[in-house]
């Protein structure tokens, strides 16, 4: 009888030992990283030297661990005279200030595509986005001819 119960109990830890095994468990978080203003577009008033205008800047946020580049881009270096030639226009300045990130692009050379960004490191407020912030913008010159006169800004940002 005892060895019954003695070969019992091994035929049940050893049973047991079969049924063991690994489980791995993980996930996935898609990247995010976007920035918004409140408006689409910009007009000066007056297009003189000195005239200024704010942008709101609605959101921005990017929950890469690395951080993210916001990067400003001006498509004409300047805002161009829509009239005359493309070495005619009038220079800008472009602030963006919106959480960690303060840089300003000078749109005053009339070189295509000019660009000015800034790198930060990831953060849990970079992550969760931050609301507020603004783009000044600044009129720095003096237009010499009359007419209209345009450039386009791109806001943009990517994870790093």
């Amino acid at each position: 009888m005892k060895k019954l119960i003695v070969l019992s109990a091994i035929a049940t830890l050893s049973s047991g030992a079969v049924l063991a095994g690994n489980l791995d468990v993980g996930g996935s978080v898609p990247s995010v990283c976007e920035v918004a203003t409140s408006a689409t577009s910009v007009h000066f008033s007056q297009l003189t030297q000195g005239a200024t205008f704010q942008l709101p800047i609605t959101s921005l946020k990017c929950n890469d661990y690395d951080g993210a580049t916001v990067t400003l881009t001006s498509s004409e270096g300047h805002m161009q005279t829509v009239d005359g030639q493309d070495g005619t226009g009038v220079g800008y300045t472009a602030q963006f200030k919106a959480g960690p990130y303060d840089f300003t692009l000078n749109a005053t050379t009339g070189v295509d595509d000019l660009k000015e960004s800034q790198s930060k490191n990831g953060s849990p407020a970079l992550a969760a986005g931050y609301n507020s912030g603004n783009i000044f913008m600044t009129v720095t010159q003096t237009p010499t001819f009359a007419g209209n006169y345009t450039d386009q800004l791109m806001l943009s940002i990517t994870a790093n």
